[in-house]
């Protein structure tokens, strides 16, 4: 009798930013849309708020920041972390910006919490630097990776709130 194939096992977590950032962010839109839409009302009237050159320069402005801040709502408010028999792959907001760590290249996994002067800020996640993070806003636990790199090694902060079992099953794959 053969034994049975042992199942590799899983970890998917799909992390959201907490209530008070979608709350900001929706404070943030509005208030602009408020102004954008007031001066633009007021402008329909004899005697307008901005006008001739002015007015271009403020409604586009206004509009860059309108993008901006859906920019900001729809590529940080979601984060999903995945384990795989090829490494941990992270993807941040829904415009899929990702990243896959190898298990050839990860030394050591371990769960920890966000420190800045450790881990650096969240910043660009693509940035050249020894310290990158992957975060969540309010989410403060999570794993640092080391991975090796051609010179030395780089510390990867990821967001989890269940750090542990992303550990275990990282061991799990990382020894396989």
């Amino acid at each position: 009798m053969s034994e049975p194939a042992q199942e590799s096992p899983n970890f998917t977590e799909s992390l959201r930013a907490p209530g008070w950032m979608f709350a900001f962010l929706g404070l943030m839109l509005g208030a602009t849309s408020g102004v954008l839409t007031a001066v633009g009302i007021r402008s329909l009237g004899d005697d307008p708020l901005v006008s001739g050159p002015e007015a271009m320069i403020f409604y586009i402005s206004f509009a860059i920041a309108i993008l901006g801040i859906v920019y900001v709502m729809l590529g940080s408010t979601l984060m999903q972390t995945t384990v795989t028999p090829e490494g941990v792959t992270v993807s941040l907001g829904i415009f899929g910006t990702h990243r896959t760590f190898v298990w050839a290249d990860i030394t050591a996994i371990r769960a920890t919490n966000h420190n800045i002067a450790r881990h650096g800020g969240r910043g660009n996640p693509f940035a050249p630097s020894s310290r990158n993070s992957w975060t969540m806003y309010g989410i403060r636990s999570g794993v640092e990776l080391e991975i090796a790199d051609g010179s030395g090694s780089q510390m990867v902060f990821v967001s989890s709130l269940r750090g542990d079992e992303l550990v275990k099953v990282g061991e799990a794959y990382s020894q396989a």
